[in-house]
C-alpha cells in the first residue's frame, strides 16, 4: 500500500511538472508571436489563466489569457503600454505550439499613451506638464512677432477613432490675443491608427503619467491574422 502510494505521489508530481512546463512553454510561444506579428521591441508578457493547464489544452479552449506589451508604434502613435484580458479564447492544440492561431470571444484593454505623443502636437513653444497629476499646457507661443506666455488646463476626449484635447480656463496675462486663435492653436484632434488585436476605442482618461484609454472587440484575432 504504501509504494502504491508512493507511486501515486510521484505520478502527481510528473503531471503538475509536465502540466508547467507545457504551461509556461505556451506562454512563451504566444509571446514571441505576437511580438512578431506586431514588430515588438521585446516580447509582452503572456500569462494564460486556469489550472490545470492540460485539460485547457486539450480542449483548445482557455478561460482567460492576459497581455501586457512594453512600449510599441502603432502608426505614427507611441504607446507605452497595452494591457489586454482575452476570454474565451480559442486556440487548437496542435497549433498552439507551432503556428498560432488564437481568436478571443471578447477582448478589454487599457492602452497608455504619453504625454509626448499629444505635446508633439502642439505648436513649438508649448509642453504638457502635469500640476497635482493635472495635465496643464505652458510654455510660450508666437503671435504676430511676439512670444507670448500662456497656461490651459485642457479636457481630453473620444468620437469614434478620434483623441480630442481641448484647452480651458486659458492664462495670457494683457496679452491683446483673441481667444478663439488661442484655442485653436491648443486644440488637438487626431485619429488613433489600428490598435493590436483590432481592438476599439471606447473611452479615455488623463492620469498624472499619461493617457490611459480603454478599448475593447469581439471575435479577436490575436496571432495568426497578420498585423491588424
Amino acid at each position: 500500500m504504501r509504494k502504491f502510494l508512493v507511486f501515486l505521489i510521484f505520478l502527481l508530481v510528473v503531471l503538475v511538472a509536465a502540466d508547467r512546463g507545457l504551461h509556461y512553454a505556451a506562454q512563451s510561444e504566444i509571446a514571441k508571436r505576437v511580438s512578431q506579428q506586431y514588430e515588438m521591441v521585446g516580447d509582452p508578457e503572456v500569462t494564460i489563466g486556469g489550472f490545470p493547464f492540460l485539460n485547457q489544452a486539450v480542449s483548445g479552449e482557455y478561460s482567460e489569457i492576459h497581455i501586457v506589451t512594453g512600449a510599441m508604434t502603432v502608426g505614427e502613435v507611441q504607446l507605452e503600454r497595452v494591457d489586454a484580458t482575452l476570454n474565451d479564447v480559442r486556440a487548437p492544440l496542435d497549433e498552439l505550439m507551432s503556428e498560432p492561431n488564437i481568436v478571443a470571444g471578447t477582448a478589454n484593454a487599457t492602452v497608455m499613451l504619453p504625454y509626448s505623443e499629444l505635446q508633439k502636437r502642439l505648436p513649438e513653444g508649448l509642453v504638457i506638464e502635469t500640476e497635482n497629476g493635472t495635465p496643464r499646457i505652458t510654455g510660450d507661443i508666437a503671435y504676430q512677432g511676439f512670444s507670448v506666455g500662456i497656461e490651459s488646463d485642457i479636457g481630453i476626449d473620444v468620437d469614434g477613432g478620434t483623441v480630442m484635447v481641448t484647452p480651458s480656463n486659458i492664462s495670457v496675462g494683457d496679452a491683446p490675443i483673441p481667444t478663439s486663435w488661442i484655442e485653436d492653436q491648443l486644440a488637438i484632434a487626431f485619429e488613433m491608427p489600428p490598435l493590436p488585436f483590432d481592438l476599439q476605442l471606447t473611452g479615455i482618461k488623463a492620469l498624472p503619467n499619461g493617457v490611459q484609454a480603454t478599448a475593447e472587440g469581439t471575435d479577436v484575432q490575436i496571432t495568426g491574422g497578420g498585423p491588424q
